[in-house]
């Protein structure tokens, strides 16, 4: 995976993420894969100081973040490029992919 990818609505022109066969504003079942900006604001975030998974024991602690994209699909990811204490809601982040994973960096 090189780029992100989302739902839009053929009808209404909503964007939806997860995919669903349904739009959740209008009903409709129509939907093409669209390229998003890639652009957002952390809404949300918190640090684990666990590795759940032995390959993540080296990043603990990290951040995961809850970012609405401007086309208004919420995503939860790792932030990169801040350190873990400087991540704040209301930062402006955008999409990148590293290690085949959408994160996000500061826009």
């Amino acid at each position: 995976m090189k780029e992100l990818r989302v739902q839009r609505c053929t009808a209404c022109g909503t964007h939806r993420f997860p995919a669903t066969r349904y739009c959740a504003k209008c009903r409709s079942e129509g939907a093409e894969w669209v390229t998003p900006s890639g652009l957002g604001t952390v809404e949300a975030h918190c640090s684990f100081h666990k590795a759940y998974w032995p390959e993540w024991a080296a990043k603990v602690p990290y951040a995961v973040v809850q970012v609405k994209l401007d086309e208004g699909v919420r995503l939860f990811s790792s932030l990169v490029g801040v350190p873990r204490e400087r991540t704040r809601s209301g930062m402006r982040v955008k999409a990148c992919v590293e290690e085949g994973l959408v994160k996000f960096k500061p826009a």
